[in-house]
């Protein structure tokens, strides 16, 4: 009996003692380490694993900065100029007998041929047979020398240059002396033909060059025979003797 009593007692002395004993922890569930081991056996504290650290957060991208927008200030426009549009005058109906009148005191422009008259040709420093129909009269005279020519109906047959220099001879033919003048003969298919002739005179004025037109058939026979019928006049010394053309 003694013995069940003391062991009560004892196990009523030891239920407070038990009851102020803190609970163990609980067993970890982490697989312990090299470290963990080295630890206990040494007597250390368990180590414990840090635990991973959080991966850094993403850099916010650089903020844009908007280019600075150029402002222009555009005066405003005004109103659109618009050229006056010059006033067209009425037409004016003109009179019939005015107009005729204004046409009329218009003189006409000079034609360059002049015809010549008697005295005037008889002061011509040569002669010529003129056929009937025909007529002789000057051109536009230069500073120094004249041309004319001798027509029918504005028809130029013969030419005849008087003055210092001419441009003798003009056509290619065969050059002859005859009767005092030089003459070019032209060979063609129908015959000989005498196109121009040159005359050298000792006083002004010093040439007298005569040539046929561009003719044909008759009339080219026609202008031929009043070419060779000119001849230089004889200039007439103060004392009333003639001297050499």
């Amino acid at each position: 009996m003694k013995c069940l009593a003391s062991a009560i007692a004892a196990l009523l002395i030891a239920a407070p003692v038990a009851a102020q004993t803190p609970a163990a922890p609980p067993p970890s569930t982490q697989t312990p380490t090299v470290s963990d081991l080295t630890r206990q056996l040494n007597g250390g504290p368990p180590f414990i694993a840090p635990a991973p650290a959080p991966a850094p957060a993403p850099a916010p991208p650089p903020a844009v900065v908007p280019a600075p927008v150029r402002t222009q200030t555009v005066a405003p426009a005004g109103p659109a100029v618009v050229a006056p549009v010059p006033a067209v005058a009425p037409a004016v109906p003109v009179d019939p007998v005015v107009e005729a009148t204004v046409e009329a005191d218009v003189a006409p422009a000079p034609s360059a041929f002049t015809p010549l008259s008697g005295p005037a040709r008889a002061a011509l420093p040569f002669s010529v047979d003129l056929p009937e129909g025909f007529e002789i009269g000057s051109g536009r005279p230069g500073p120094d020398f004249t041309v004319y020519s001798i027509r029918r109906d504005g028809t130029p047959f013969v030419m005849i240059y008087a003055g210092p220099a001419s441009q003798f001879p003009i056509y290619d033919g065969q050059l002859a002396e005859v009767a005092g003048r030089a003459t070019v003969v032209v060979t063609e298919s129908d015959g000989r033909h005498a196109m121009e002739h040159l005359f050298q005179r000792a006083t002004a004025p010093r040439e007298i060059h005569v040539w046929v037109t561009s003719l044909d058939g008759a009339e080219r026979a026609l202008a031929e025979q009043i070419a060779q019928s000119v001849d230089v006049r004889r200039a007439v010394a103060p004392q009333g003797l003639p001297v050499s053309p």
